[in-house]
């Protein structure tokens, strides 16, 4: 409920003078109440949505100009140049954002409303920003570029999604966060299986525990990311001469997803769920027979899984588990 809009308890005692006075009745001053007490939200105009697309339109455009022109002169141009073009770039997508916004005010504003067209705006400038500021970090540097620019991002769209909470910088925070970590395990560790496997299912867990935590706005995209980043982590052992500990790792993620959905009842957990049984199963059979089993009998096998995995979704919505008070 906005504070705003309720009325001083000398204001209701005004009120109630004018229904004394019989100048209101009883039942305008109650729908007078009820009206600023509740108030209901002012619908967007119909051109809302044409200037919401413009707005895309000329970020995406920004952005594809920028990466045009340096890509086009790249050679040409001396490092300064190339980290000049990409920070102006940058400048002008965050100006324009604020600019929209009505200032730094009323960009932090949108993080206390329900989502709207200046909002979904301004947050998908600001992620473009976030991108075109890696971009410069990366190109300024010769050593761990590719470490600098994913932090870069991942710390201007954390910037942003701090002030505005759109998805679109929940998204590229997701992504550049990914980033941060492979490259780091790239830097450090030579892409050490076992390192980047850990790194990437603690990344997973970290989303993961941010969205049922209920810190992040748009909990069920953090939630349905945090699992793909920890599946995507454990599939990286089945290239090596382990493979077990990559499908195990799979499928004991996939189970988690069903526990879970058992007490946050959301469908991306289950079609995860769904997911990482039906790709570790295979995958183990596969192992475990030497990969003696054909084409047709791996599908069918596939098949079976997705019918188990079906029926128990369909028991499950059938029976769910009460909701907590």
């Amino acid at each position: 409920m906005n504070e705003t809009h309720r009325l001083s308890s000398e204001q209701r005692a005004r009120l109630e003078r004018l229904a004394d006075r019989g100048v209101l009745t009883r039942e305008q001053v109650a729908a007078v109440l009820e009206e600023l007490d509740h108030p209901r939200p002012v619908p967007e105009s119909a051109g809302t949505g044409l200037w919401e697309v413009l707005g895309y339109i000329g970020g995406a455009l920004v952005l594809g100009g920028a990466s045009l022109l340096v890509g086009m002169s790249w050679e040409d141009l001396t490092r300064p140049g190339r980290v000049g073009l990409l920070a102006a770039a940058t400048l002008v997508l965050a100006v324009a954002g604020l600019v929209i916004a009505g200032g730094p005010r009323g960009a932090r504003a949108f993080a206390g409303q329900a989502p709207s067209p200046r909002g979904r705006i301004v947050g998908v400038l600001f992620a473009l920003g976030a991108c075109t500021a890696a971009l410069a970090v990366g190109s300024g540097l010769d050593a761990y570029e590719s470490l600098a620019a994913t932090t870069t991002g991942l710390l201007a769209a954390l910037l942003g999604y701090a002030v505005v909470r759109g998805v679109p910088l929940l998204v590229v925070a997701i992504g550049f966060s990914i980033g941060v970590v492979t490259s780091a395990a790239g830097e450090w560790f030579n892409d050490s299986t076992p390192l980047t496997t850990t790194a990437l299912v603690a990344l997973g867990a970290v989303w993961t525990a941010l969205a049922v935590a209920g810190v992040l706005r748009y909990r069920h995209t953090a939630l349905g990311a945090g699992v793909v980043i920890a599946m995507a982590g454990s599939q990286y052992p089945m290239s090596s001469e382990q493979p077990w500990w990559g499908y195990g790792l799979t499928l004991l993620i996939a189970l988690a997803c069903f526990a879970a959905y058992l007490v946050e009842r959301a469908a991306v957990l289950l079609v995860l769920g769904v997911v990482g049984v039906t790709v570790s199963v295979p995958e183990a059979v596969w192992d475990w027979t030497g990969g003696a089993l054909s084409g047709p009998l791996v599908v069918l096998l596939v098949g079976v899984v997705f019918l188990a995995a079906g029926g128990i979704g369909l028991r499950l919505r059938r029976n769910p588990p009460p909701l907590r008070s």
